[in-house]
């Protein structure tokens, strides 16, 4: 094995149309937009080329169309990506695997507590080794052996690299395309969301809305399996088809953003749009201090008892103070006083474990990175649009639920019986 020292390496692109390429860094800065924006915009077509300077004298290379299909078997489900993705992986490969090899954080330097990594899509937190695993998952040269001993074979630069030795030259793509330095992200203002289904088997295209109140549930399942209870739509496997996102900015800007229907958060164990509710839920009430989605205030009671007078209706309230039910009345002796906005801001807070901090400081300053939508968002001037969606979703479920509970009600109230 021989493994080369990188000196210098840059990432060019020449864009479809253009007989001149430039440095995609300073590409960014221009189009003043982050590298995963640019290399997920489907109206952006060219050619990357990574240039590589290594220390013994000898120079590399290497080309992908940001559209060709560049198959490279990751792991059973993921068996290629296209030239965009695979020149991003590049950088975010050697980001992961250098802070595996010294467990300090690739930006910062500081020490990554051990067992954690930090922040990943919504909140996630992974161990390292967990990490290197998705990097070096089914690949028959690189081991956590050579890894430690910082040797490290790169699948597109097709080399061994000294790992120690080529981080610095790797610092300005790192920088730049996993943490967007330089890039001045102005927080957009959402103004409309659409968001449809397509059957990938009849072809047909509908809001998601008309596909989840027309669903019929599969005749053997029970309307009191909890498995399925809130997401049956998303788990029914005999229909596939994926789900689109159509996001309208103030300004007229319009982004895209598709997932399979069965795609879940597997954190929470829940489809997709059901965790993007979630996650905003949780924003708005502690950054806007009202409920989600009603815009009631929430407020601060004295005791247990005077939260649930508050918030039970008159017909609940008045089956609590006559149950005898232990739990019930607990409820009701219960003097310990209920902070309904602090409860709030602590429920934001653990989305994201040891990560809150970043957010809650950009939540001072008004905005939110959403990482289903990969936007920097205005998040008080962004509520009325994601809630007129909640309530487009929500009224399409209760009315198909409605429906169910009218067909198979008996049954089911028998099942939970």
């Amino acid at each position: 094995m021989e493994a080369r020292v990188i000196e210098s390496i840059e990432l060019w692109f020449q864009e479809a149309g253009s007989e001149e390429a430039v440095n995609f860094i300073d590409f960014m800065l221009f189009m003043n937009e982050s590298a995963n924006s640019l290399l997920h915009r489907d109206t952006l077509h060219g050619i990357f080329t990574y240039q590589v300077r290594y220390q013994d004298g000898t120079s590399q290379s290497v080309s992908y169309d940001k559209d060709e299909w560049v198959a490279h078997e990751r792991n059973e489900w993921q068996t290629g990506m296209s030239g965009g993705e695979w020149v991003w992986w590049l950088v975010e490969r050697w980001r992961f695997v250098v802070e595996w090899w010294s467990g300090r954080d690739f930006r910062t330097g500081d020490e990554i507590e051990e067992n954690f990594y930090g922040m990943i899509p919504y909140g996630e937190v992974q161990d390292l080794d967990i990490l290197l695993y998705t990097i070096i998952e089914n690949d028959a040269i690189n081991t956590k052996a050579l890894i430690k001993q910082g040797y490290y074979h790169d699948p597109l630069l097709h080399e061994w690299i000294v790992i120690p030795e080529s981080t610095e030259s790797l610092r300005p793509l790192v920088l730049a395309f996993c943490y967007n330095e330089g890039i001045l992200e102005t927080p957009q203002t959402i103004e409309r969301i659409e968001v449809t289904f397509t059957d990938v088997t009849t072809g047909a295209v509908q809001s998601l809305a008309s596909a989840l109140e027309a669903y019929e549930k599969p005749a053997d399942l029970d309307l009191d399996d909890m498995r399925y209870r809130d997401d049956m739509f998303y788990c029914d496997e005999s229909i596939q088809g994926t789900i689109r996102y159509e996001v309208t900015y103030q300004g007229g800007r319009i982004q895209y953003v598709e997932h399979d229907k069965s795609e879940i958060f597997i954190d929470w164990d829940m489809a997709m749009i059901d965790s993007f509710f979630e996650h905003w839920r949780k924003l708005y009430e502690a950054y806007a201090e009202k409920s989600f989605p009603s815009g009631q205030p929430l407020q601060r009671f004295k005791s247990g008892y005077d939260y649930w007078k508050a918030r039970l209706s008159p017909e609940a309230w008045d089956e609590l103070i006559h149950s005898t039910d232990p739990f019930d009345q607990q409820l009701l002796t219960d003097k310990e006083p209920h902070d309904e906005i602090q409860d709030a801001k602590e429920q934001f807070e653990m989305m994201f474990v040891q990560a809150a901090e970043p957010y809650l400081e950009d939540l001072r300053h008004g905005f939110y990175v959403d990482h289903l939508l990969e936007q920097r968002i205005d998040v008080e001037s962004s509520f009325d649009a994601v809630i007129a969606l909640y309530k487009e979703i929500s009224k399409a479920e209760e009315k198909r639920r409605a429906r169910e509970q009218l067909l198979y009600g008996e049954k089911d109230e028998g099942n939970l019986n």
